[in-house]
């Protein structure tokens, strides 16, 4: 089993996104259903790091990044096998040109 590291820029964006489809969009439902759907995501990133594939830039698969798609965005995340550790980095609309702002 991994620890998982949930950096403060990936709780930001959390917090950022949920906000964002709660009252913008005026969707708790769907907000509540995205969270859900996150914290599945996480349990899975404890027990199967890498369950999810890598990047597919060159750059940050070189690095050891991989990313998980939950629903509309993707999670950027790592995993430091010395410490057993999975670190969440940053979430990402799905249409983002998150490479260049990893």
């Amino acid at each position: 089993m991994y620890k998982l590291d949930v950096s403060d820029k990936a709780e930001q964006d959390l917090s950022r996104i949920i906000e964002y489809i709660a009252q913008k969009l005026a969707a708790p439902i769907a907000a509540s259903d995205f969270a859900d759907a996150v914290f599945d995501c996480y349990d899975n990133l404890d027990n199967n790091p890498y369950i999810f594939e890598q990047c597919r830039d060159a750059k940050l698969n070189k690095e050891g990044y991989r990313r998980a798609v939950i629903k509309n965005y993707i999670l950027v995340y790592s995993v430091n096998e010395d410490t057993k550790t999975v670190i969440a980095h940053r979430f990402f609309y799905g249409r983002q040109d998150y490479v260049s702002l990893i």
